[in-house]
């Protein structure tokens, strides 16, 4: 069966940061624009996802760059064999590359050992173009079996859910695995997705700054937060709504005064498993709350 264990209390970060800052970035192109039933593509869409991979993930590089910030680039398995280049240019400033799918698969629509296949087709891509198998994951709409899929193909994180705020542990047959949960302010829902109807960077800052500001009220150094920021290169990409992303992250270096962890999906999960779950983990992992599923 199962299981996910919540150690909330014991979630400390290092040096008694605060706050842990996720950057994710899903890096696709257009493979999520599938052909409608006449097997007709709808060029604009597709276009618009292809900007992420051409342009937008090195404007996004050299704004992390110039704020020493990195991040998790989660990529799907057709962009590393697509563009080797990007891919390089991400490893090569240090940044994290891990598992989105093969070509933006709706997890929940495909078959148990179909979703099997993507998982290990992805990770093969991933590893031959970087060298590095991939620790974590984010499906595109997780389904009922991709945690023990995760977990029976030896992934270290995923990053998906929405029900949680502090990292957690799932376990099955002994195996576990750590979730890095998520928010639901990521720039797909502050700029509307590909066309911007929502696509004013004040605004979407100034909705990160309120959705930062609440949790860093919240932290001390016994209570710590944990705060996630979804976005897409080809999104928060685009001329201007890097002004977003920088000022975050200029917002949060002012509010913290340096207390505050970047920390990259790998860098996450390991000092959870290593720091935090280890604490009182036994088989049976005492003191923890447990849920099944």
């Amino acid at each position: 069966m199962l299981r996910e264990y919540h150690y909330d209390h014991l979630i400390r970060w290092p040096e008694g940061k605060r706050v842990a800052v996720f950057f994710t970035f899903d890096f696709q192109g257009g493979e999520d624009v599938k052909p409608d039933k006449n097997g007709v593509l709808n060029y604009e869409n597709w276009s618009q996802g292809e900007y992420g991979p051409h342009h937008a993930v090195y404007r996004l590089l050299r704004v992390l760059k110039e704020e020493d910030v990195k991040a998790t680039f989660i990529t799907c398995g057709a962009i590393a064999e697509r563009f080797p280049e990007a891919v390089k240019a991400v490893q090569d400033a240090g940044h994290a590359i891990e598992g989105h799918g093969y070509n933006h698969e709706i997890a929940r629509y495909l078959q148990r050992d179909e979703e099997d296949q993507v998982m290990k087709k992805a990770i093969a891509m991933i590893k031959q173009r970087t060298g590095r198998r991939p620790e974590g994951w984010r499906s595109c709409t997780q389904s009922s079996n991709s945690i023990e899929l995760l977990i029976e193909n030896g992934f270290t994180y995923n990053t998906n859910c929405f029900h949680e705020e502090l990292p957690f542990l799932w376990e099955k047959d002994g195996k576990v695995m750590v979730e890095l949960p998520r928010q639901p302010f990521g720039d797909g829902t502050l700029f509307g997705h590909r066309h911007g109807e929502f696509g004013n960077p004040h605004f979407g800052l100034e909705v990160w700054k309120a959705f930062f500001d609440e949790l860093w009220a919240e932290s001390s150094k016994d209570s710590p937060k944990y705060v996630p920021f979804t976005c897409h290169p080809y999104i928060i990409g685009r001329p201007g709504r890097t002004l977003a992303l920088r000022g975050i992250i200029q917002h949060i270096k002012k509010v913290t005064q340096g207390d505050v962890w970047f920390a990259t999906g790998p860098e996450l999960a390991h000092w959870c498993l290593d720091h935090v779950f280890k604490a009182e983990c036994t088989d049976i992992r005492p003191g923890a709350v447990k849920k099944s599923a």
